[in-house]
């Protein structure tokens, strides 16, 4: 039995010292976190080694999480119809813009089925613990926030843009981080701009920044700068947008909530500190 328990601890030691010299500093449920994610991570996002361990512990936890929810090609041919569709491109000229950015086609294809992915996700496994609100906690949130349901009669704003969609998330995630991000001041007058973008815009308070998306050329997200005066929407009429806005305020906590449950479930083996 001794002789059992010496090999037993040998066998752990060795694993252990395997583990290190492969680079893995972590794993979560099986899942490697290397050394050199972890310093990519502190470099690119300019974050500290612990914000880093945790967004890549979280990574994981997400990637486990999603593993389940499928995405069909019809799926992702439909969005893609859909981008070009907003943009007013066909869908050669999509193709063609992508290819001279020198980023392959099924790699921009994988982007496009990891949003939806991400969407369903969060449809399935999150939304749902978010409470609907009632028509008083509505319209307190809808007076408290009038800004966001007038119209305005023009837009200042500053794009930033990438043709990576991780290098704009990265952005948003810490926006001193501009490796690889384009940016430009814009005047949108009312008639410059799409309903959807201009709601979008509407519904952003000043200095804060619009949720990226894909414009089929590149990831772009906006920066308000300010608003001209505009005119604001009666509750009934934009009681939707209200609630929008609302769940999307409560979606930072209802994410942090999952994740901290996920986290506490999780068995997270740490090799190296």
């Amino acid at each position: 039995m001794k002789k059992l328990l010496i090999l037993t601890i040998i066998l752990f030691s060795t694993l252990a010292q395997a583990k290190i010299y492969n680079g893995i500093a972590i794993v979560v449920n099986g899942e490697p976190i290397t050394i050199a994610e972890i310093a990519a991570v502190e470099k690119q996002l300019g974050v500290s080694k612990k914000e880093a361990k945790d967004m890549l512990i979280e990574n994981r936890l997400q990637k486990a999480a999603m593993r389940d929810i499928k995405v069909s090609d019809d799926e992702i041919d439909s969005r893609i119809e859909l981008i070009a569709k907003q943009n007013n491109i066909s869908l050669k000229k999509m193709q063609d813009t992508i290819k001279k950015q020198g980023q392959s086609w099924n790699n921009f294809r994988d982007q496009v089925k990891t949003t939806i992915q991400k969407q369903k996700f969060f449809r399935t496994k999150i939304a749902k613990t978010i409470q609907e609100p009632s028509d008083d906690e509505l319209k307190i949130y809808y007076r408290n926030h009038l800004e966001l349901f007038s119209m305005p009669s023009s837009v200042r704003v500053r794009e930033y843009s990438s043709s990576s969609a991780g290098k704009i998330q990265a952005f948003l995630e810490n926006p001193s981080n501009k490796s690889g991000i384009k940016h430009r001041d814009i005047t949108f007058n009312g008639n410059d701009i799409t309903p959807q973008l201009l709601t979008m815009i509407s519904q952003t308070q000043i200095g804060q920044f619009t949720p990226a998306f894909s414009s089929g050329n590149a990831y772009i997200t906006y920066k308000v700068l300010s608003k001209g005066k505009g005119r604001v929407k009666s509750f009934d009429s934009v009681k939707n947008s209200v609630i929008m806005a609302w769940k999307r305020d409560n979606q930072a906590s209802a994410i942090k909530s999952y994740f901290k449950k996920l986290k506490s479930d999780a068995r997270i083996e740490i090799i190296r500190r």
